[in-house]
């Protein structure tokens, strides 16, 4: 007896990493070194005040890059198959995952109240409301909310894959 295997689509959702992971620790050190050596100097000539500032301001540079580094490891995974869609998120594993039954779902692009604020990519089920992609661009999260609308269709309609 042979069963029939779902097809599903997946698409892959991470903020954009300009700085590549091997390039932080060069960064930290290249912005460090000219303030650790002035306050290594500046120490010697007997202003030991500026040392402690110095390593506070290497701790907060170090600090920043780690939350940065933290941010970049963010993934969303969509998959789409033939009768549900499953949302994956975490940073770097999946520490969330969300399901929702793709006949009766929806996507909208939701416009903020607050003109500063992006817009709003979401899925829709009845009373549920699940947001995606909220790492991306206005222009990306309009593509996206194109093509999952495309995989997904209007309510009560699924598309073939």
């Amino acid at each position: 007896m042979t069963g029939k295997r779902q097809q599903h689509r997946d698409i892959l959702i991470r903020p954009n990493s300009s700085l590549p992971r091997r390039w932080v620790w060069q960064v930290v050190v290249i912005i460090s070194f000219p303030s650790v050596f002035l306050a290594i100097w500046l120490f010697a000539m007997g202003a030991w005040l500026v040392l402690p500032f110095a390593l506070l301001q290497v701790g907060l540079i170090i600090w920043g890059f780690r939350k940065y580094r933290w941010r970049a490891a963010w993934r969303e995974r969509i998959r789409i198959f033939d009768d549900k869609i499953i949302i994956e998120r975490g940073h770097g594993r999946c520490e969330e995952k969300i399901e929702l039954p793709r006949h009766w779902s929806r996507v909208a692009l939701e416009s903020p109240d607050d003109r500063l604020k992006p817009n709003r990519l979401v899925l829709r089920t009845g009373m549920q409301t699940c947001e995606v992609a909220s790492c991306l661009t206005d222009s990306e999260r309009i593509g996206l909310e194109a093509r999952l609308h495309d995989l997904i269709g209007p309510v009560s309609h699924t598309p073939n894959i």
